[in-house]
């Protein structure tokens, strides 16, 4: 339980990064789901660095953990992406409101992947035995 608040701790900055940077992106006419994808890497970036050494407290360098990362980030952004569009598009929703709901579906996805995946200790330490 303190690694998934901890995680929703990371998950609020890195959400505020994100949707401060859409709205931003947005003001500035960019189009909703290039923005979208921006402003998800910047909060990606910030996620990377307080996820590792913060919430599951990686002890490991491995370029296998960063790449599980960003795998498990691109599958979310996938996911957050059309579920955006899904909402723009079909019920009329206000981009930065579905951006929002978006994220928020996306926070449960990436924590339940990085928690049993990227940084679950006991599978680096198998990894790095191999």
């Amino acid at each position: 339980m303190i690694k998934f608040l901890k995680f929703e701790a990371v998950g609020i900055l890195n959400t505020l990064i994100t949707i401060v940077s859409y709205m931003i992106f947005i003001y500035f006419g960019m189009n909703y789901l290039i923005a979208n994808i921006i402003a998800y890497s910047l909060g990606v970036i910030n996620s990377f660095y307080w996820n590792k050494t913060w919430v599951f407290q990686s002890t490991t360098r491995s370029s296998k953990v960063f790449m599980k990362f960003i795998a498990v980030n691109i599958i979310t952004l996938g996911i957050t992406t059309l579920i955006l569009f899904q909402l723009v598009e079909r019920t009329s929703l206000h981009s930065i409101y579905a951006q929002i709901l978006a994220t928020g579906f996306g926070l449960v996805i990436n924590f339940i992947l990085n928690k049993s995946w990227t940084f679950n200790n006991t599978a680096i330490n198998m990894e790095e035995k191999q």
